[in-house]
């Protein structure tokens, strides 16, 4: 038993032996072929038809890069031409030798009515104050014309029924008819009587 003891660890070293060395076989088996490798693909680089498809390649890009820029150029050309135009007049007065001037009393009477060209008025804008006070105004000015209009209104009907040959009375916020009653006008009663008088005589 004793010797078999050291035959094992003779043979377990024999195996480990042999694993090392084949480790380090297979190591330098791969680093042998890791220059050949590089040396095959530095020499396809090399070759004058891989020149002439990387130079091919370098050339289209650069003029598709060229043409791009071509392209924004004359797109900016135009934007800034079309901004730099002026308007032309349709109608010149010398050309055609009529007169195309506007007659200024339009624009006087326009004025007057308050119809004229609007100014713009360089102000401050408006304090929330100043646009409160301001609507307010506006719907005091509506409320009394809707009044006036409302009043002028029923007048103009009163009117007519009287002149129809009736007499109406309106509601005090003339927004109703209280009472109508139809007018004797003084021409029929006297046909009556001119109608019953001839028959008496």
């Amino acid at each position: 038993m004793a010797e078999e003891k050291p035959q094992k660890e003779k043979s377990f070293l024999l195996a480990l032996l042999l694993f090392i060395g084949a480790g380090l076989l297979l190591l330098l088996a791969l680093d042998s072929e890791s220059p050949q490798r590089s040396l095959s693909s530095d020499s396809r680089a090399k070759t004058p038809e891989y020149e002439k498809h990387v130079n091919k390649h370098l050339m289209l890009t650069n003029d598709k890069l060229a043409m791009a820029r071509q392209k924004m150029a004359l797109e900016n050309a135009r934007v800034n031409d079309f901004r730099s135009t002026t308007p032309q007049q349709a109608y010149s007065n010398s050309d055609s030798g009529l007169d195309l001037s506007v007659d200024r009393r339009a624009y006087e009477i326009a004025n007057e009515l308050g119809r004229g060209e609007r100014k713009r008025e360089q102000q401050q804008p408006m304090t929330p104050d100043e646009m409160i006070q301001r609507d307010l105004f506006e719907a005091q000015q509506t409320q009394e014309y809707s009044q006036a209009y409302r009043e002028e209104y029923a007048r103009q009907f009163v009117e007519n029924a009287r002149r129809g040959g009736y007499k109406v009375i309106l509601s005090e916020d003339l927004t109703r008819v209280i009472s109508v009653q139809p007018i004797r006008r003084p021409s029929e009663s006297m046909d009556l009587f001119q109608s019953n008088g001839e028959a008496l005589q």
